[in-house]
């Protein structure tokens, strides 16, 4: 279900408070182009690569806009918890509850590609304690489920 550009705008507006309130605590500044970046990944109806942010943005903003500038710009809001990357789709999203830090699971349909970002915090305990067993000391612990969602596996024969 893609999102409506009235419906996208009421979301953004929703989520820009937030974000300013996660950057302050995290002595950082949520710019215009940090916002713009953000907030066209709210408007998407699915996770989205680096380079089609690109090309919407350079579209919204009728100008040319450096890779470089937005994988800058991708990097401080999933480091301030606002968005998340899908390592196997080499994709971005926003973060569905960013008013607290947490690890996320993702379950993703390989049918339509709808995500759902999950949060077991049961999951997340297995998986310390697992790498405590073996004396592994994780950066980062990115669970992607692929699968077919609800939606899809309805319209699947049995």
């Amino acid at each position: 279900m893609a999102r409506r550009p009235a419906q996208a705008a009421r979301i953004a507006a929703k989520w820009r408070k937030l974000a300013e309130a996660r950057c302050a605590e995290k002595g950082e500044r949520l710019t215009p182009a940090r916002l713009a970046v953000y907030a066209e990944l709210l408007a998407c109806d699915r996770p989205v690569s680096a380079y089609e942010l690109i090309a919407l943005l350079e579209r919204r903003q009728e100008r040319k806009i450096a890779p470089l500038t937005v994988y800058r710009h991708l990097d401080f809001l999933m480091r301030t918890g606002l968005v998340h990357r899908l390592q196997s789709a080499q994709t971005y999203l926003p973060c569905d509850h960013p008013d607290h830090p947490h690890e996320s699971q993702f379950l993703l349909c390989s049918s339509c590609g709808h995500v759902d970002e999950v949060e077991s915090r049961g999951l997340a305990t297995l998986l310390s304690q697992i790498a405590d067993e073996h004396g592994f000391r994780p950066d980062n612990a990115v669970v992607e489920v692929k699968g077919v969602c609800g939606t899809c596996a309805v319209g699947e024969p049995d």
